[in-house]
């Protein structure tokens, strides 16, 4: 669903059908690739092009690990044009904005393969708490429509989470374990072997919150395999992955543990087992194919007692078990001829949902349903680099589902840098689409399944400037979204129908002052206009930090966050504005030896109060430490 929460969207329709009443109505830190990766082959995946016209944003390991967080979501919310942050406490999920989009609007892969879960509520949406940092090489995120690359979901951006690699010629035992002053703790270990081919890594990770929150909590495990070698001309890649995770915290839009009448909390889990193979020619052959496969299956499973009325209506107790299977296999031919590159290719999507749940109105509803979908795809890329510095590219897609819709999408871009001292201007054209999710089309009560994919344009414009001691980069966007799913009140329906634009600037900056200090900041600034507020949207937020070395073993490391005003709404208040905040955190680094370091962070210095979303307060000031032995 589009704009809308799981609770409110139960409050305002599934009880209206049974007469209850109600009283009142994405820092922007481009780094260089993790030591491990660029030690490798060639990435295995794309995130922005197939054919390099674009160079997507990218978190380092050293960025993510710096900040020692529990999620990915910290070093999301770095970045400029993205909102990231914990939906109800830490144990309560995750909220993904990119551009002003809503959190299923954008396009999540690990290693390139597809995990958008079509099953849930919240309309495919993916949950990071189950993705342990400590085991993450890279985070690639393009910001904007990436359907032509894509297809389906990547209606306003795209994260790729690249996995760890093994270093070739190279072995590497590593382990961290992490230790916080409320009892959260953590640890990971990896084993590598590398071989001049390629190379095997083992790794394992796990998590605990402990008494961090003490509203919500959550606990996970994790464990990854991969295998690299080069056979003749191709590099070939195996891998596998588990996660799993158990959280408790009180419901979204049930005012959290400042609020809450019913003090009962909501229980629940996850599972994602994920495998993919791929063989790619290497680089600097004229001619490079590539063929992946990939197979997930998800399940998530979740106990939500009833929220009492206040404001809104009152919303019944709920449980809902979700399972999620996907089949992807993509072909493409990529190929260079003096200033062109260009690629075309195939894709086939498989997908099989099914969720069984109920709706306790004092005598229980089922909600089950059962869907299966399968895609075909075409797409073609090329990219021009015709002399005099500039670069044009363009790309098509076209997606037929079995049955159901045909889409075309398409981007265009065009960028200039005259001379390599001067900045780069660039402008792009952009399209979009979503399929509806399993659970708007297949929901028994509320359902539709003639819903019409949601759609998005964007046009972009900017400029960036990279040199060896700064980097600049600033631009204006303009997002169009249409045909978005909503709730009908008088069909008692799903339907196609809000339009919604987002205008906005995003600018980030990045500054080298020698050797022993870095400094960078990142600010966006949206504009939105919808026919109703949209929730956890500030008009702007931004952050300033920096890193200080004042001695060679020794790296100390601060920031400053901030964001301003923004819409929201729970059961007992209603719709409300929740307050700008700022928060400062600091941080040290000591490398006893080249195998040993130890790194505090202490986290939300000021112990600021305020909340992310209404009556859940951010976590309080808190320390953690953490001991890292071995390979990173």
């Amino acid at each position: 669903m589009t704009f809308t929460t799981r609770a409110s969207v139960v409050a305002a329709t599934l009880l209206a059908a049974f007469s209850a009443s109600a009283p009142g109505a994405a820092h922007a830190q481009t780094a260089p690739e993790s030591e491990d990766s660029a030690q490798t082959a060639a990435p295995i995946v794309v995130t922005a092009s197939r054919t390099g016209a674009a160079a997507p944003a990218t978190l380092s390991a050293e960025s993510i690990a710096r900040l020692q967080a529990p999620t990915l979501l910290d070093a999301l919310n770095d970045v400029a044009g993205v909102r990231a942050v914990s939906a109800n406490g830490i144990g309560g999920g995750s909220f993904v904005s990119i551009r002003g989009g809503e959190p299923n609007f954008t396009l999540v892969l690990i290693d390139g393969i597809r995990v958008n879960n079509a099953t849930n509520s919240q309309g495919g949406a993916f949950d990071f708490t189950l993705i342990d940092p400590a085991l993450v090489g890279a985070v690639e995120l393009e910001r904007g429509p990436a359907s032509a690359v894509h297809g389906s979901d990547a209606l306003s951006g795209v994260i790729n989470i690249r996995l760890r690699d093994p270093q070739r010629n190279a072995t590497q035992i590593g382990g961290r374990a992490m230790l916080g002053s409320d009892g959260e703790r953590g640890g990971s270990g990896t084993v590598a072997q590398g071989w001049g081919s390629g190379g095997l890594l083992l790794g394992a990770a796990a998590y605990d919150s402990g008494a961090a929150d003490a509203g919500s909590d959550v606990q996970r495990g994790q464990g990854i395999a991969r295998l690299r070698q080069r056979i003749g001309g191709y590099d070939a890649t195996l891998l596998g992955l588990y996660a799993t995770n158990a959280h408790r915290a009180f419901p979204q839009d049930s005012g959290g543990p400042r609020l809450a009448v019913n003090r009962a909390q909501e229980t629940g889990s996850g599972t994602l087992w994920m495998a993919g193979a791929s063989v790619r020619r290497a680089p600097g052959a004229t001619l490079r194919p590539n063929l992946s496969l990939s197979w997930s299956q998800q399940e998530d499973q979740a106990a939500t007692p009833a929220i009492a009325p206040g404001v809104l209506s009152a919303v019944p107790a709920i449980t809902v078990r979700n399972r999620l299977s996907r089949v992807e296999a993509i072909a493409d031919v990529t190929a260079t001829f003096g200033p062109l590159t260009a690629t075309a290719g195939g894709a086939l999507l498989d997908e099989r949902g099914r969720s069984a749940g109920t709706i306790d109105f004092g005598f229980r509803v089922p909600t089950d349903f059962r869907i299966d979908r399968r895609t075909l795809s075409g797409f073609a890329e090329a990219t021009l680099r015709p002399g005099l510095g500039f670069t044009l590219s363009a790309a098509g897609r076209y997606d037929a589902v079995r049955a159901g819709p045909r889409v075309w999408t398409g981007r265009g871009a065009v960028s200039w840098q005259p001379t390599a001292r001067l900045p780069t201007v660039f402008a792009r054209y952009g399209s979009g689409f979503k399929l509806p999710s399993f659970y708007a089309l297949g929901n028994p009560l509320i359902g539709r399944a003639t819903l019409r994919p949601e759609r998005s344009r964007v046009w972009e414009a900017g400029a960036a400037w990279t040199r060896t001691r700064y980097r600049l980069h600033v631009a204006y966007f303009d997002n169009r979204f249409s045909d978005l799913i909503d709730f009908d009140p008088l069909s008692f329906a799903l339907v196609n129908r809000d339009r919604v634009t987002i205008r906005g600037v995003e600018g980030e900056a990045a500054l080298s002052l020698g050797p022993r200090l870095d400094l960078s900041a990142a600010v966006t600034r949206l504009h939105i206009a919808s026919p109703t507020p949209l929730r956890n949207r500030p008009d702007w937020q931004g952050n300033v930090q920096f890193v200080w070395r004042p001695l060679a073993r020794i790296a100390l490391n601060g920031a400053l966050r901030f964001n301003g005003d923004y819409a929201d709404s729970a059961v007992p208040t209603g719709l409300v504005v929740t307050p700008g905040r700022a928060q400062a955190d600091l941080g040290a680094r000591w490398s006893a030896t080249e195998q040993v370091t130890v790194s505090a962070a202490l986290r939300n210095l000021a112990d600021s109060r305020a909340e992310t979303a209404v009556g859940f307060p951010e976590l309080g000031r808190r320390l953690l430490v953490t001991l890292a032995v071995g390979g990173r």
